[in-house]
């Protein structure tokens, strides 16, 4: 059974990162690689942050990153935390659906910070959402395109700390808050014509479903929706956006955003995206640089942006940060 929302207007934001600030790893969903952690702190610090790394992240329980008690008390703890300027889950994986309805959202709103994360990160994001209209921010984590400094992972960790630390994606004021195209071969393409404007909001498509009927569904009404996944067959994408059609999220979205679907067959997923959003009285784009691939663009929840499909460009509308 869904509860209501709170009313739309006046989302908080956090403050913008600084060097000096603290951020705070967690695992909240599965567990993952401590090399790999330990090279994301030592990056993470040479660029001036204080990382906190706490006891026992590194823990294993099966597919998930410990017990749902260990995972939701140091999620709550960070969450908590006065002196951090931001929490970032280290992987996605699994595991955030099993303590969504433990999470200190109280605790967040007394405290507000910045949250990062994506794949099975957008439970937590669709809830925060919810719960407490804060901005957070959908994008890469220290186990995904941050612990290394490759040319591959540069799109993504680029666009990450420009828009953490000054809530831009790049210096130019004209054309700072429009999220860039990695290479003009890569831009996004119209599926379906328009021009429209409003909240974001989104994610992994099985996280987006699998929230349906529960306190944290999504809100697509008025919103520009984006949907990534990955390692899904065609069959499955279907049968994920039917549910969601199902439910009634796919008639009020003020625009919808299809990003990477790496894994699944093309022509099955070309087929898949026709037959869901052709037609639609709502710009549709696809080919957006988001989701479980090499450029993955951060993307703000709860920030007004507006969709332009025949431009193939999605423009931030306000900061998705505070004045500092």
């Amino acid at each position: 059974m869904t509860t209501p929302a709170l009313a739309d207007e006046g989302w908080a934001k956090p403050r913008p990162l600084r060097p000096g600030d603290v951020i705070r790893f967690v695992a909240p969903a599965s567990a993952g690689d401590m090399d790999g952690v330990r090279r994301a702190k030592e990056l993470f610090e040479a660029r001036g942050f204080k990382v906190v790394v706490p006891e026992g992240i590194g823990r294993k329980r099966g597919y998930l990153a410990g017990t749902d008690d260990e995972r939701v008390v140091e999620l709550n703890e960070a969450l908590r935390d006065p002196d951090a300027r931001a929490v970032f889950s280290i992987r996605g994986g699994y595991g955030l659906t099993r303590i969504l309805d433990r999470v200190d959202y109280e605790g967040l709103r007394k405290h507000p910070k910045i949250v990062l994360g994506y794949s099975d990160l957008t439970g937590l994001h669709l809830a925060i959402g919810a719960k407490c209209r804060l901005v957070t921010f959908h994008g890469p984590m220290p186990l995904s395109h941050l612990n290394d400094e490759s040319a591959e992972h540069k799109y993504a960790a680029d666009l990450l700390w420009s828009l953490l630390t000054t809530g831009r994606y790049a210096d130019d004021a004209t054309t700072g808050l429009t999220i860039p195209a990695p290479s003009p071969a890569e831009a996004p393409k119209a599926l379906t014509p328009g021009k429209a404007a409003g909240r974001l909001t989104g994610g992994n498509l099985t996280l987006v479903s699998a929230t349906v009927g529960t306190p944290y569904q999504i809100e697509t009404e008025g919103r520009i929706v984006f949907l990534e996944d990955t390692d899904e067959p065609g069959y499955r994408v279907d049968r994920m956006l039917s549910q969601i059609r199902l439910a009634g999220l796919l008639e009020g979205p003020a625009g919808v955003v299809l990003g990477g679907f790496d894994g699944t067959d093309e022509a099955e997923l070309a087929e898949v995206f026709r037959d869901y959003f052709a037609g639609r009285p709502y710009p549709v784009v696809i080919g957006f640089p988001v989701g479980h691939i090499p450029h993955n663009a951060v993307l703000p929840y709860g920030v007004r942006a507006e969709l332009d499909a025949a431009a193939g460009t999605l423009r931030l509308l306000e900061s998705p940060l505070a004045a500092d």
